[in-house]
């Protein structure tokens, strides 16, 4: 299992300064398959400036695979992508 890209990103307006909410496609694989499978992440950071994400789908939303592996997978690309500054602000 690989994630491939996060794209579509879009940004949702919170009056909260230290949270900022997405709504995004990951473009998944499995195996030999690919799926796009929408996601909705948050990341908040604490007063020490850890980031603690939080990620979730819509209902409805499955594909045949662990969810664990999937949401921690997508959570690392999500951090990696916000370390590099490619998330919208």
């Amino acid at each position: 299992m690989k994630v491939l890209e996060i794209s579509s990103i879009t940004v949702e307006d919170t009056v909260i300064y230290y949270r900022r909410n997405y709504t995004a496609l990951a473009k998944i694989e499995f195996l030999s398959q690919q799926a796009d499978v929408k996601i909705a992440f948050t990341i908040e950071i604490d007063p020490l400036g850890r980031k603690s994400i939080t990620l979730s789908y819509p209902c409805g939303t499955n594909f045949d695979y662990p969810v664990m592996p999937v949401t921690q997978s997508i959570k690392d690309k999500v951090l990696s992508l916000d370390n590099e500054g490619s998330l919208p602000l």
